[in-house]
């Protein structure tokens, strides 16, 4: 049998390599089509992609606020004793035109606000108003790299110089280290004690997090502290008898994963899985477990004209029905740093007691109505009497009647957990007390709207 000739077999290998590439062209089309479509879909997606490097850093985020809950298991000497459950919320506002730049051509910004560090519980509190511990002004200075410089330094903000970002632009797998430094106080003393570090990052890349594009780090670094008195650590007090004294070492571990928004840098969400052991001066010791869970929110200024006059049309005291004491000092605006003020004067509790007498129902629904029209703001409330030789038991009373207010508010249809109170007692009257009138004054309630 004869075979085809040479002639036929390169026409075959010809069309065989033909139709192969038909193919591929098909195919390379087909497939050019899926990714214009895809790059269309996500189009931050695909400048990721074309620039290849992004360049972390914050840049002007205006006012924010800070939530952080910790929820640790506590061991003493070893034997689980239960939960402990911290939160600290703060309000953060940037000082008017005062910025600054640094010998590296790094911007840094002044800020200044309050931590309100609220009582420590057993329990989850997450939707009930809370009572406050402490509240501690703060002022500092973060730069674009995260770095923060902190002069007068009270023990907030808790973590210092982290997370900080590197000059490089960076790609996901890139990794750097950096000092920074934590202010830790595990008991709630009011004394921190600072403790340095270097971390260890990782950049992991650009996600979503509830509809906004943010970069995700992770983080870890190692808690090492020897106390050597009088060559130590540097604390937040001079003195020797100090409650931090009483730590004489801490070991420990903390795992973080972050998110910075893409847009301008800002903290969004961390949570710092943490194992940490204190050993006391008298070689007990106390062990964490557990996790901290850190939420950043920008907040849009209020207009506090507009606020204050909405307020005042609401709260009409030609309205209010009793005395002509109540038509003349029934309520008070004022705007103040944190926010504005609204001050119940003359309050009428029963003497001694935190319940309101019958005839101020209508006032709290006045004050019920009014605050309803406010959304997505934290209620501070303030309880003070006056001064009579009692300073425990004013102190206690202010509390209370604080906390009967924000019941009574609740009661009204506003969240609870969008209330935070404290009590003065007769610390800081605004009227002496040797007159009737002057107690008078100094027995109110306070409400201020956090900016």
């Amino acid at each position: 049998m004869v075979g085809p000739s040479r002639n036929v077999i390169q026409k075959q290998v010809l069309g065989i390599n033909q139709n192969t590439d038909n193919h591929n062209m098909r195919k390379t089309a087909i497939l050019g089509l899926v990714l214009a479509g895809l790059l269309l879909i996500s189009p931050r997606t695909h400048a990721q992609n074309m620039a290849g490097a992004v360049i972390l850093g914050i840049t002007d985020t205006g006012a924010y606020s800070i939530l952080e809950r910790s929820n640790w298991r506590r061991y003493d000497n070893g034997r689980y004793i239960g939960l402990v459950r911290n939160e600290v919320r703060a309000n953060i506002l940037p000082e008017e035109n005062i910025r600054s730049e640094n010998i590296r051509g790094s911007m840094g910004a002044n800020y200044r606000g309050n931590f309100f560090v609220l009582q420590e519980t057993l329990r989850d509190m997450q939707h009930a108003a809370q009572a406050v511990d402490k509240v501690v002004p703060v002022s500092f200075e973060l730069w674009e790299n995260g770095a923060i410089i902190i002069e007068d330094d009270r023990g907030f903000p808790r973590m210092r110089d982290f997370p900080v970002f590197p000059d490089e632009p960076v790609r996901p797998g890139a990794r750097w280290s950096a000092p920074g430094s934590r202010a830790d106080d595990p008991f709630n003393t009011g004394h921190a004690l600072i403790i340095p570090f270097i971390a260890e990052y990782e950049y992991r890349g650009i996600e979503t997090y509830s509809n906004m594009p943010v970069h995700r780090i992770f983080a870890s670094y190692a808690s090492r502290y020897q106390n050597e008195w009088p060559e130590g650590n540097d604390l937040l007090t001079e003195s020797r008898n100090s409650p931090v004294n009483e730590i004489s070492r801490v070991q420990g571990s903390h795992r973080v994963d972050i998110l910075i928004r893409v847009d301008d840098g800002l903290l969004v969400y961390m949570q710092d899985n943490l194992n940490v052991t204190y050993t006391l001066t008298d070689n007990s010791t106390v062990q964490f477990q557990g996790f901290t869970l850190t939420f950043g929110k920008v907040i849009i200024p209020m207009d506090r004209e507009e606020v204050i006059a909405s307020l005042e049309d609401t709260i009409n005291t030609e309205n209010i029905t009793g005395t002509p004491v109540f038509q003349d000092t029934a309520f008070d605006f004022e705007p103040v740093p944190e926010g504005i003020r609204l001050t119940l004067r003359d309050i009428r509790f029963v003497p001694d007691s935190a319940e309101f007498l019958p005839e101020e129902m209508y006032r709290l629904d006045l004050i019920a109505e009014a605050l309803r029209q406010i959304p997505d703001r934290t209620f501070l409330v303030e309880g003070h009497t006056a001064a009579v030789g009692n300073p425990q038991g004013e102190m206690t009373l202010s509390i209370e009647r604080a906390r009967r207010m924000t019941e009574e508010l609740v009661r009204r249809g506003i969240s609870a957990d969008r209330f935070i109170y404290n009590g003065w007692g007769g610390t800081r009257p605004i009227a002496g007390n040797s007159s009737e009138e002057g107690r008078s004054r100094n027995r109110r309630v306070e409400i201020t709207i956090l900016e």
